[in-house]
Formats: C-alpha cells, sequence, structure tokens
C-alpha cells in the first residue's frame, strides 16, 4: 500500500433562510419514516432558536419541511458541534428535555429539525446516512416551540469537531470508478442505497467495505486500484494487500463526505493502515 462565509447578520440569520451552499434538501415524500404529519397542515406553533439565551429568530416552516441540521442555523463559530455544551429543547406543557454534551453522546450524530407529530416542528439527533434518507432519529423531541443552545466557555473546547453546518449534501455525492473498459459514476442516491454493515473492530460504526462499491460499478478485477479525495490526494491498494485481509471501510461523516480509513487485523483488534478524508474517485488498473 502506498499513499501518494456566509455570515448574516445575528438577528436575521433564520429569517433570511441559511446561505445557499448550506441549503437542505427538498422536502421528503409522503409517508417515509418519522415524517408523520410531513403532508399535513401547517405547524400550530413556531419554533424559536437561541444562542446562549439570545434570540437568533423564527426558524422557517420551509426549514422545518427539509429537515434542516440544527447546526446550520447558528452564525460560524457556533457551528462546531464540539462547542456546544447542552441544548435544551422545550414543548408546550411538558419539562424541558436536556441534552449535554451532545457531540460526545451521539459521537457519529448530527442535529437536525424535521416534520413531527401533526407536522409540528421535532428535533432529532440523526446519524447521517439516516438523516440524508429522512429516517429514524437516535432520540427526538416533539412539538418543539424553542430550542435552547449553550456553548462551552473557555479555550477553544470542541473546535476540532467536524460538524459544522456546511455539509455537502449525501445525495448529490458522486464516486467516479474508472477501469480499462470504461467508466462508472455511483451516484449518492446509489451509494445510500447499499446495505451498510458494521466496522471491523466497532460494532457501533456503520458504513461500507470498499469492496461494496466496486461490486456495485461492476469492478471484477483489478491488480491495483488508486483512491482519491477531491483536493487531489491518492492513496493505492494492492490487490494482494486486500487478499491478505486489509479492509477499506467506508463511513458518510459529519461533513457529508466519504471518510475511507484502511484496518488490518492485529491480535484481537484493528490497526489504522491507511486514511482518505473524502473520496471522488477510484481507479481500477
Amino acid at each position: 500500500m502506498r499513499i501518494s462565509p456566509c455570515l448574516p447578520a445575528l438577528a436575521t440569520i433564520l429569517a433570511l433562510g441559511a446561505c445557499s451552499r448550506d441549503k437542505p434538501s427538498p422536502p421528503p415524500a409522503a409517508g417515509s419514516a418519522s415524517s408523520a404529519g410531513a403532508g399535513s397542515a401547517a405547524p400550530a406553533a413556531g419554533l424559536e432558536l437561541f444562542l446562549d439565551d439570545v434570540s437568533i429568530g423564527q426558524v422557517l416552516p420551509a426549514q422545518i419541511a427539509s429537515w434542516t441540521r440544527l447546526d446550520s442555523l447558528v452564525p460560524g463559530d457556533a457551528r462546531k458541534l464540539g462547542t456546544w455544551d447542552r441544548v435544551s429543547l422545550q414543548s408546550a406543557g411538558v419539562q424541558p428535555v436536556e441534552l449535554a454534551h451532545p457531540s460526545s453522546r451521539y459521537p457519529d450524530m448530527v442535529p437536525a429539525i424535521f416534520p413531527g407529530e401533526g407536522g409540528a416542528p421535532a428535533f432529532g439527533m440523526f446519524d447521517t446516512v439516516e438523516l440524508a434518507r429522512k429516517g429514524k432519529p437516535a432520540m427526538r423531541a416533539d412539538r418543539v416551540t424553542a430550542i435552547r443552545i449553550a456553548l462551552k466557555q473557555g479555550g477553544n473546547r470542541g473546535q476540532n469537531d467536524d460538524g459544522g453546518g456546511a455539509a455537502a449534501d449525501p445525495t448529490k455525492l458522486v464516486v467516479t470508478v474508472k477501469t480499462p473498459s470504461g467508466t462508472t459514476r455511483l451516484t449518492g442516491d446509489q451509494l445510500l442505497g447499499l446495505p451498510r454493515e458494521a466496522q471491523p473492530g466497532n460494532p457501533d460504526q456503520k458504513g461500507w467495505r470498499l469492496q461494496a462499491l466496486l461490486d456495485a460499478a461492476g469492478v471484477k478485477t483489478y491488480d491495483h486500484l488508486v483512491l482519491s479525495d477531491a483536493a487531489g490526494t491518492n492513496l493505492t491498494l494492492d490487490r494482494k494487500d486486500l487478499d491478505a485481509g486489509l479492509v477499506p471501510f467506508l463511513k458518510l461523516n459529519k461533513q457529508g463526505a466519504l471518510r475511507l480509513r484502511v484496518l488490518k487485523k492485529a491480535g484481537e483488534g484493528w490497526n489504522p493502515a491507511g486514511d482518505l478524508r473524502g473520496l471522488v474517485a477510484i481507479e481500477a488498473r
């Protein structure tokens, strides 16, 4: 193997909507999972968003209908999910739900708002693939009227978190697969439709073995694979290494990119043997 802003004024950010690069995907089809009431009348109550007890404004109905990531609705530096100390979810007539350290409690998930019961605003923590599929959140709160985000105080805590609100739409992903006989393009919808499996050594992480993408693209024979990311970084894998047990494993990360880690068996565990932050191309030679 060879390893070869958009910052609207705080008081108007929600009224104006997210920047074009942060636009959420279209509303879900009627009857999709976790979208009860999405096609019914408009929500009975609005949803107000606060950051450190300062009101940012009302979330637009279109943003709720579009299953928008919550971190895309706050100003720049606050978009790092690791900087969120607490999220308080207020609903009419019930005690607030307090979600402490959401990035630590749900390390591979992102917060989003979506149409819940009767079309009223709901909040959920989603696996990135489940959010792209408009599926089932790991936790949820319905009929939410206010969301209060409290940031961590002092230092640069959480700044290295890979959240940030400017995530690409996973349905727009394209992986180009080139072989001597031609080129195939795997779209985001095709990738999201592939069954996921547990990551070797970490069963809580779900993703795809690289072989699943090769099978989907019809790649049957090769001696080497040259994998590339959007920045032009290449990772070359030899067939003999893969046959010997090296496992290239892909996950959809919080930024909507395909993160590839090459894993090597070591005793009872697995060690990293390669890394590519955003797979966009595969060349089989």
